[in-house]
Order: structure tokens, then sequence, then C-alpha cells
């Protein structure tokens, strides 16, 4: 690239660009001349590029810099995120384990209401009788 530069600031003389402008124009079709302008113009074109080349670089450069200096932050927020998830998880697993517990006491409770609703205690003895329709319609077949 120093080198490309060095010969753009030789050639990028105005009286040399223009002298070779003229000439090329003025139809002296001088093959060297005509070699030495397109050269020139190779050049201009090579060190446009070059140049955006490096503002690319530097930009990515930059952008990897800004990352290299967010990334213990991040991790450290997942880090964080993790931990609570874990106790998230303990946390509902318990829970869990709580509402078991809670549908085995309403389950008993249940079976207790259920057991009462039968309870004479004037000495009657009341019988349930389940799906009577069913037990009807086989008798009478």
């Amino acid at each position: 690239m120093k080198v490309i530069h060095q010969i753009l600031l030789q050639l990028n003389d105005n009286q040399t660009y223009n002298g070779l402008s003229r000439i090329a124009t003025a139809g002296d079709c001088n093959p060297a001349t005509a070699q030495l302008q397109e050269l020139y113009e190779m050049l201009h074109i090579l060190s446009g590029g070059i140049e955006t080349l490096n503002d690319d670089q530097q930009r990515l450069s930059n952008e990897s810099l800004r990352i290299q200096a967010a990334l213990p932050t991040l991790t450290e927020i997942l880090s964080k995120v993790k931990l609570s998830i874990e106790e998230s998880n303990a946390c509902l697993e318990g829970m869990k384990h709580n509402q078991d517990i809670l549908n085995q006491d309403l389950t008993s409770l249940q079976e207790k209401i259920n057991d009462l609703q039968y309870i004479s205690y004037d000495g009657t003895l009341v019988w349930k009788i389940t799906n009577v329709k069913e037990k009807i319609s086989k008798f009478n077949n």
C-alpha cells in the first residue's frame, strides 16, 4: 500500500496528469503514454480499494473490540439466568410435590365426606346402589 501511495503521489502531480491527458486527448497515440495513463488509472482505483479495505478493517476491529468488551458482561448475565432457571425449577418441583400432597388430602377428604353421607344415627341403614339402570336392564334381559 505504501508503494502504491508513493507512486500515486508522484503521478498525482497535476502537471503530469494534465500532460498525460493532453497527450492522450490530443490524438497522439503513443503506446507508452496510453499504458502509463492506464497504469495511473489502475493505481488510482487500487488506492481507492485499499482505502475502503482499510476503513472496513478499522470498522471491524472496532466492532470486535466492542464485542470483546461486552462478552464478560453477557457471560455473567448468562450464568445468572442459568442459576435463576435452576432455582425456578427447584421451586416448581417443590410446588409439584406440595400439590400432590394436597391432591391426596383432597381425595381423602372427599372419601370421608362420601362415607359420612351414608352414616345413619337413627338406626336405619341406607344402601347406595350404583348404576341402577344398567342393573335393571340386565335383570330384565
